[in-house]
C-alpha cells in the first residue's frame, strides 16, 4: 500500500504522467502586500481626520438710526437726540450694530443742547438794548395822542399764551407721544454748535433766528421745544417761536425781511458743518404761500430720507416762526400740513 506522504512514491492525487512535480498551494490568508509604513503600503496609523469649514457667520447691519443721530448732533442737536434715543430702542430690540454710534451721537446732542441753554442763560444777563428813541428837550412842544404810536394789539408778555401747549400739539401733529423740551426767552446766535457757508441763510434754518431779526426792535421773545422719542417709526417733533414788536408795521417789516431771506437762500444749496468737521448740504425750497398770511418753506438734506418744513406769518404785532420736522412718514405732505396748522393756531389766538 502506498504512502501518499512518501515523498519517493507518486502521489494518487497529484500524479503527472511526465513526472513533473506539482507547485505547493499557496496558504490560506490575505494577499501579501508590502509592508505597512513601506511608500508603497498602506499608512501605518489610522486615517487622518479632516474636519469641514466652519460655517460663515452672519454679521447684523449697522442701525441707521444710530448714525443720523451722530450726524444730526453736529447740525439741529433736538433732532440728534430724538434719533439716537429711537437708535438705541431699536438696537436693542433687533440686535443690529451701532450702539456705540448712537450712544456717541446722544451724548454730544445733549451736549450741545445743553451747550446752548448756558449761552441763553449767559445772554439774558446782559442788559436790554436801549430803546430806539430819543426823549425830547424840555422846551420842546409835548407831542400830540395823534402822533404817538399806537400801543401794541397784543402786550409782549401774553406771547406766552398764545403758543400751542403739549396737549394742544398732540391734537395738532396727531402725535399722542409728544413731550416739552427746552424753552428759550431771549434768541441766541446760531453759529454756536455749527457753522454754515451762507451766514445770511441762518434765518432759512432754524426759527427765531437772530440773525434774521433786528433785535433791538424785540420787546419779548418765547420759543418751545417739543418731540416725540418713544415712537420707533414715526415721530414728530416741533420748535415753534413768537415774537413781540412794538406795532402792526414792525411786524410785517421784519416779516419781509425773513422772507426776503427765504427767497435769496433758496437760490443754491447750504451747507452746514459741525465740530467735527463734519458737512452735509441742505436743499432750499422757494419760500410758497399756504394762505391767512402763512409762508413755508422745505427743507431737505442732501442723501437724508428727511425732511425739514418751515412756516412764518405776521399778525398785529406779532411774528410766528416755527419749524415742524417727521420721522417715517410716507406723506411728504404732512410736515407741511402740521406746520400749516401750528401757525394758523397760533394766529387765531392773537386778537385782530
Amino acid at each position: 500500500m502506498t504512502n501518499p506522504q512518501d515523498p519517493f512514491w507518486n502521489n494518487p492525487f497529484s500524479y503527472d504522467p511526465l513526472g513533473r512535480v506539482p507547485y505547493p498551494e499557496p496558504l490560506a490568508g490575505p494577499p501579501m502586500g508590502p509592508p505597512s509604513g513601506h511608500p508603497m503600503g498602506p499608512p501605518s496609523g489610522p486615517p487622518m481626520f479632516v474636519p469641514p469649514p466652519p460655517p460663515p457667520q452672519y454679521r447684523p447691519p449697522v442701525c441707521t438710526l444710530a448714525t443720523l443721530s451722530l450726524v444730526f448732533a453736529f447740525v439741529f442737536a433736538p433732532v440728534g437726540a430724538i434719533l439716537g434715543q429711537l437708535g438705541l430702542a431699536r438696537i436693542q430690540r433687533t440686535g443690529e450694530l451701532g450702539r456705540n454710534r448712537a450712544l456717541i451721537g446722544l451724548t454730544l446732542s445733549y451736549a450741545f443742547i445743553g451747550l446752548t441753554v448756558v449761552a441763553l442763560a449767559g445772554w439774558a444777563t446782559v442788559p436790554g438794548a436801549t430803546k430806539n428813541h430819543t426823549a425830547a428837550p424840555a422846551t420842546t412842544a409835548p407831542v400830540t395822542t395823534s402822533e404817538t404810536p399806537p400801543p401794541p394789539t397784543l402786550a409782549p408778555d401774553n406771547i406766552i399764551r398764545i403758543l400751542p401747549n403739549l396737549d394742544a400739539l398732540k391734537n395738532l401733529t396727531g402725535d399722542q407721544n409728544m413731550e416739552a423740551g427746552q424753552t428759550w426767552d431771549r434768541p441766541s446766535k446760531s453759529d454756536q454748535d455749527a457753522s454754515i457757508d451762507r451766514p445770511e441763510c441762518w434765518g432759512s434754518i432754524a426759527p427765531g433766528a437772530p440773525e434774521a431779526y433786528t433785535v433791538s426792535a424785540i420787546l419779548r421773545y418765547r420759543a418751545e421745544e417739543f418731540s416725540d422719542t418713544r415712537t420707533l417709526l414715526k415721530s414728530s417733533q416741533v420748535t415753534q417761536a413768537a415774537t413781540a414788536f412794538r406795532d402792526p408795521a414792525s411786524a410785517q417789516s421784519q416779516l419781509t425781511k425773513l422772507v426776503d431771506g427765504w427767497r435769496q437762500c433758496s437760490s443754491a444749496p447750504v451747507t452746514l458743518t459741525g465740530p467735527g468737521g463734519r458737512s452735509y448740504s441742505l436743499s432750499l425750497s422757494a419760500p410758497a404761500d399756504a394762505g391767512n398770511g402763512i409762508t413755508t418753506m422745505d427743507l431737505e438734506p442732501k442723501g437724508l430720507k428727511l425732511r425739514f418744513v418751515r412756516a412764518v406769518a405776521a399778525k398785529a404785532n406779532v411774528v410766528v416762526d416755527l419749524i415742524v420736522s417727521n420721522l417715517g412718514t410716507t406723506d411728504a405732505s404732512a410736515p407741511r400740513q402740521t406746520a400749516v396748522s401750528i401757525a394758523n393756531y397760533i394766529l387765531n389766538k392773537i386778537p385782530d
